[in-house]
């Protein structure tokens, strides 16, 4: 909520009462033990129920890329939903900078279920990789796990595989042209499995635009006037 609330400066004037929570796995939440789940729909649809609202449109950043898809495709309430920015999956995020031939073998490791291989490799890599350290330390934290392999299986559940054909509502999705921690090139996978989406609007920041970082971080501006297009 620290990071959010900053931001919301940028909504003003707009016809919305803004609602800001922390989700499991985020600050307050976190503090309290309640760990990082997949299934994004239970903590928004409380959150609802509390509020007794019948419409509400909802946005996430980052992983919330994701989370919003998740929560929109079982959370019927949702008539709008904002992807800041993209996110396909979890297994991206561990594997997004990281050489072509090392994401394989850590891909090939998860498939066959090959524990002890699959943590060796990821604790020897994360020796000399400050980036990966702390993406896989900060992830433990978030979720409980205690061992790369079950961060990494934690993470395979953190996907739209499956459910993008379940989000009926209006989307926007944003992106970063040289996002450091999303796949820019999942975009037309993404477009494509959300194939019964009322409406799909999609706004990809440059270097030249400005915002081309994760989650626009240079020009947040940028990204709140989008969304304001779009509520």
């Amino acid at each position: 909520m620290e990071e959010i609330i900053p931001m919301m400066r940028f909504l003003k004037n707009i016809d919305y009462n803004i609602i800001i929570f922390d989700g499991p796995g985020q600050g307050t939440a976190l503090k309290n033990g309640l760990k990082f789940i997949m299934n994004w729909e239970k903590p928004v649809s409380i959150i609802i129920n509390y509020f007794n609202l019948q419409s509400v449109s909802l946005m996430r950043m980052s992983w919330g890329g994701y989370f919003v898809m998740r929560a929109a495709a079982f959370e019927k309430r949702i008539d709008k939903i904002i992807a800041l920015d993209i996110f396909y999956c979890g297994l991206d995020e561990l594997t997004q900078g990281m050489p072509k031939l090392k994401a394989d073998i850590l891909m090939s490791l998860i498939k066959d279920n090959q524990t002890d291989k699959l943590n060796s490799t990821i604790n020897k890599m994360m020796v000399n990789d400050i980036d990966l350290n702390w993406k896989v330390n900060k992830s433990y934290e978030n979720t409980g796990e205690t061992t790369p392999y079950g961060l990494l299986k934690n993470f395979e559940r953190h996907t739209m595989k499956g459910i993008g054909q379940l989000v009926n509502q209006d989307v926007l999705l944003l992106a970063g042209e040289n996002d450091q921690y999303v796949l820019i090139s999942r975009l037309p996978q993404i477009q494509q499995e959300l194939c019964n989406a009322a409406s799909i609007t999609t706004k990809v920041f440059t270097k030249k635009t400005g915002g081309a970082e994760h989650c626009q971080a240079s020009r947040p501006d940028l990204e709140f006037d989008e969304i304001k297009k779009f509520l």
